[in-house]
């Protein structure tokens, strides 16, 4: 049997995806064949796929983090032929192993999730790692910061990662400020839960090492220059957790946000298997304090066919939201 995957390889020195055509036997072993009905398209995964970076590190592979689909064959007794799962993130999917962008994913059953009765397998991707990343975050901004002590601001808002905090914020009570490079989006954001919108510029107001108090809290999902402009215009014991690198990877600051206001940056990392994810997992499902209620507004489908297309548009700062694909 025959299908088709997208495989990164290296030629001279470039990194190369293309569409190709696959047999079980081309994969990585597993005890687990899952045939893919659905998966994500995280910035992780899109510059994987376009050779940013080097997210991908062995070739060839098939990119991918997270997918749903339905077993199509099973050696380990865990599951059987028809079980509805999910593969997220964890380990080396679509990384060192092939991953996701395939019409069929073969792993271990370590890393295979099931997908609840009733649950559709397109939401469980939708929501994924990047809900998950964010509801770590906003986690932690709900255990240390009152809805009573300011605003919570939010980079990078039209991302997926960060449309799921300003949701997710919003539904908890907190004002929440979105910060974007794409003012255009500014009704999207707020439809989503965003009490204002501002630019990237307006997040500190100036440049010295300590700004004016502006914010309680911070989920950051770009670096760089924008988390330094949080930091320097964090309220005193302000929480600012981050967990992306869209802007930068590097991070230039002062020492003075954390000794003169007490001011927290927490590191978020989400990149945990479905079975290791415990509470959170379970406070994002429908009914939890953390499930996005704008869920569909948020993600949106694409086709297998457009997902290069796709993943040179996030490159280039073009989409909004989360992207699902569908096979």
């Amino acid at each position: 049997m025959k299908f088709k995957a997208i495989r990164q390889y290296l030629e001279d020195g470039k990194r190369v995806s293309r569409l190709v055509e696959q047999v079980i036997d081309d994969l990585d072993p597993g005890d687990v064949v899952i045939k893919t009905q659905f998966a994500a398209v995280n910035y992780k995964d899109a510059r994987g796929v376009m050779g940013v970076g080097k997210v991908i590190g062995r070739f060839p592979c098939i990119p991918g983090i997270e997918m749903a689909g339905v077993v199509s064959e099973s050696t380990n007794p865990a599951f059987k032929a028809g079980d509805v799962v999910t593969v997220q993130g964890g380990r080396d999917f679509g990384m060192r192993r092939d991953g996701a962008y395939s019409e069929y994913v073969r792993v271990p059953a370590a890393w295979v999730g099931r997908v609840p009765a009733g649950t559709d397998p397109f939401d469980v991707v939708a929501m994924g790692l990047a809900a998950y990343t964010s509801a770590l975050a906003v986690d932690e901004i709900l255990k240390r910061v009152k809805t009573t002590d300011g605003p919570i601001i939010v980079t990078g808002g039209t991302g997926g990662s960060s449309s799921f905090a300003i949701d997710m914020l919003a539904g908890l009570g907190y004002e929440v400020v979105a910060s974007t490079g794409k003012k255009s989006e500014e009704e999207y954001l707020k439809s989503i839960g965003a009490t204002r919108v501002i630019g990237r510029d307006e997040i500190a107001g100036g440049d010295k090492p300590l700004e004016d108090q502006r914010w309680a809290g911070a989920i950051d999902a770009v670096g760089g220059a924008p988390l330094d402009a949080v930091l320097r215009s964090a309220k005193k014991r302000a929480v600012i957790c981050a967990f992306g690198n869209a802007a930068s990877e590097t991070l230039t600051t002062s020492i003075y946000p954390f000794i003169l206001r007490s001011v927290s940056l927490v590191g978020i990392n989400g990149n945990h298997p479905v079975p290791e994810r415990g509470e959170i997992w379970q406070r994002m499902a429908k009914g939890g304090d953390l499930h996005p209620k704008h869920l569909h507004q948020i993600a949106y489908p694409i086709k297998f066919e457009n997902l290069l297309e796709h993943c040179a548009k996030v490159m280039q700062a073009g989409i909004r939201g989360r992207a699902v694909v569908t096979f």
